[in-house]
């Protein structure tokens, strides 16, 4: 989450599809890691249950809603001295 929710402020979340894949696959190999008995017998992890999986989801989801609100909320301010700047000249 914390590499989507860094991108530069005026890019929008699926425009650049080499980050959204690289975030993607990193997330199903980490799914891989917990999920698939092999790996959790080489990395020492354990399945999570579907209640602490949904959690972390919720978690992840509400902490990206809360950035993406103060990207929103830093372009409006962006646009609105783009504009004091334009009326200024004029």
């Amino acid at each position: 989450m914390s590499a989507l929710q860094n991108r530069g402020v005026t890019t929008p979340l699926f425009r650049n599809r080499m980050l959204f894949l690289t975030v993607s696959i990193s997330f199903f190999c980490q799914l891989a890691l917990i999920y698939i008995p092999l790996l959790q017998h080489v990395f020492q992890t354990e399945a999570l249950g579907a209640r602490d999986l949904f959690m972390l989801l919720g978690l992840a989801a509400t902490s990206m809603g809360c950035h993406e609100a103060r990207r929103w909320y830093e372009r409006k301010l962006a646009k609105d001295e783009v504009l004091e700047e334009r009326m200024g000249m004029a």
